[in-house]
């Protein structure tokens, strides 16, 4: 991983990946040097042709035919060398890219929950694969073409200079007039090209998002104005596209013009020296052949302003990335317990996800190990947030969540994530077979540990129903699953890494009652020797704990078990008769 800073440069996030490579940088360079010289070589050949076997008094057809195969040589010359460079530069700029591309994965993997929260998954997508890309190309295109142009245009002066002095000048003229248009249109293109890169994120975060949904997008019948809003973001897209091509056109087509112009000017010029004597035919020739090369690159150079402009935003929008600092850091020397029991206290814990709102207020609790606590409590009140405190997916604003006499700030984090495994309402499931998404794609765990789990939880009945039973694939959301039996996989693959702390975030929200009676059983069978943490609505899921927390705008305002906190009749007992805690077991 890179770190970088705004003051080093555009392209700071490149500098430690290009430097593996700079022997393989060094040979393109050496073959683009290669290709112009050759290429320049040949108006100066025709040149030669010309006034030494054309243009004279006895004309020689064996050193015309001599000076042709030469010709042809040095053009099958140039057209190896400039595989054998665009090969080079292809597989580096491709194994650079790559490079980048893991690098910038591991470290968005490393970033707190917080920043998903505040980057959409478009832009994130398109930092890691849109932006890279744009890397790609200021490797395969403008590196070698703006390599070849530069070369090629200080060769050309050298050449012109050395067949004509004066009418070299005058070409040359041209130059601060066509540097000072491409300062100018490069900053316009690059403001455009920042927005273009904006809206495209927008873009593929809507894309994303309507696929995720679809299923929403058709139950409310609104496919046709989810089609309009992805037309709007669509249509600003092209807009911002079409301006910068605009600009980008306008300055190609301005250098081509002063090209032409340039080549009407030389050819009177010229031409009348060629009748008055003062200037030879093949000079005249090879001068018309510079010009056009004079502009190609110049052309050539102005054509990479484009992928130029990409680059540079990418880069800057990678570097971002790159700097932003993970909030959740595994501090040096981190140990976990010798002995890892379960026990948990919250020290006077609060929290809050934006500075200066708090959604956890002054928090003291203490679990004991292999104890069942159930948390509820009216939407917001705060549950999920001590939950997400327990896994450190976000660290407290003041106060310590302590496991086993310790903080744990000082744990390392795979011992941590060992420790406590969560089970969300929400339920995650990748690409794979079912057996894969279980064990997580750790072929270590063996299969029958993976029946053990499943049978365990009850999933295994529905999951030998299956085509090809665990080796059945599953797509990204597992559709042809029902909610619950995706439930059931989710749980499994927390049990089969055996947490000693196991947290249920509304675990059986999704379940119907059969579903979830197989569930409570499993839970009683898994919890044994374990910590158990029950976020539910559902009265029959927590009224079996040893203790019951009630939650109200971020504080604990009464604890106890399910028949102490409805004689209290508080908030506990508002709850259950509201019906916001479901009693299915009445």
């Amino acid at each position: 991983m890179i770190e970088c800073s705004p003051v080093k440069g555009a392209f700071a996030p490149l500098i430690p990946y290009v430097k593996p490579y700079k022997t393989k940088l060094a040979l393109v360079f050496a073959l683009v040097v290669g290709v112009v010289v050759v290429d320049l070589i040949q108006p100066w050949l025709v040149k030669e042709v010309i006034d030494r076997y054309v243009t004279v008094s006895s004309p020689d057809s064996s050193g015309i035919f001599r000076m042709s195969a030469l010709y042809l040589g040095l053009v099958l010359l140039s057209f190896g060398l400039t595989w054998y460079q665009d090969m080079v530069l292809q597989k580096t700029g491709l194994s650079i890219v790559r490079a980048i591309r893991i690098d910038l994965f591991r470290h968005i993997q490393q970033l707190a929950l917080r920043y998903f929260d505040q980057n959409t998954p478009g832009r994130i997508i398109t930092n890691v694969v849109s932006d890279t890309e744009a890397l790609n190309n200021l490797f395969t295109q403008f590196l070698a073409n703006s390599l070849r142009g530069i070369f090629t245009l200080v060769l050309i002066m050298f050449f012109m200079l050395r067949l004509n002095i004066a009418i070299a000048l005058y070409c040359f003229l041209l130059l601060p007039l066509v540097l000072f248009m491409a300062v100018f249109f490069q900053k316009k293109i690059r403001a455009i090209n920042s927005e273009v890169r904006h809206r495209l994120g927008l873009l593929i975060g809507f894309l994303a998002e309507n696929l995720s949904g679809m299923a929403i997008v058709q139950i409310f019948h609104q496919e046709q104005k989810q089609q309009k809003r992805f037309d709007e973001r669509n249509k600003s897209l092209l807009q911002s596209t079409i301006l910068e091509n605009q600009w980008f056109l306008l300055f190609f087509n301005i250098t081509e013009l002063l090209g032409d112009l340039a080549i009407a000017a030389l050819i009177w010029y010229g031409g009348n020296g060629v009748i008055e004597g003062t200037l030879s035919f093949g000079v005249l020739y090879a001068f018309v052949g510079y010009i056009r090369r004079f502009f190609q690159p110049i052309n050539t150079i102005s054509q990479q302003m484009n992928p130029l402009q990409s680059a540079i935003v990418a880069s800057d929008r990678i570097s971002r990335t790159f700097m932003e600092i993970p909030e959740i850091k595994e501090v040096d020397g981190a140990r976990a317990p010798a002995v890892v029991a379960g026990s948990i206290k919250l020290d006077g814990v609060s929290l809050a996800y934006r500075l200066g709102y708090p959604v956890l207020h002054d928090i003291n609790l203490l679990i004991d190990a292999g104890e069942q606590v159930g948390f509820v409590g009216a939407t917001g009140a705060g549950k999920s947030s001590i939950m997400n405190l327990v896994t450190r997916f976000y660290d407290v604003t003041s106060g310590a969540v302590v496991i086993d006499g310790k903080d744990i700030r000082q744990w390392p984090f795979e011992e941590l994530r060992r420790t406590v495994g969560i089970v969300q309402q929400d339920v995650t499931l990748f690409s794979g077979t079912i057996m894969e998404n279980i064990r997580f794609f750790q072929s270590d765990i063996s299969e029958e540990r993976v029946r053990e789990a499943c049978r365990l939880v009850g999933a295994e009945p529905f999951i030998l129903r299956q085509p090809q039973g665990y080796n059945t694939m599953l797509s990204e959301r597992a559709t042809t699953l029902s909610a619950g039996e995706r439930q059931l996989l989710s749980f499994a693959r927390v049990l089969i890494f055996d947490p000693k702390i196991l947290i249920l975030d509304e675990a059986t929200a999704c379940l119907d009652s059969a579903t979830e009676r197989v569930l409570q059983n499993a839970i009683q069978r898994v919890s044994v020797g374990r910590t158990l943490l029950v976020i539910a609505h559902r009265l029959s899921t927590v009224q079996q704990m040893d203790r019951i927390c009630v939650l109200r705008e971020g504080r604990i305002v009464e604890r106890g078990t399910h028949d102490e906190l409805l004689l209290q009749r508080g908030d506990y007992w508002k709850l259950h008769q509201s019906g916001i805690l479901l009693d299915e077991a009445a």
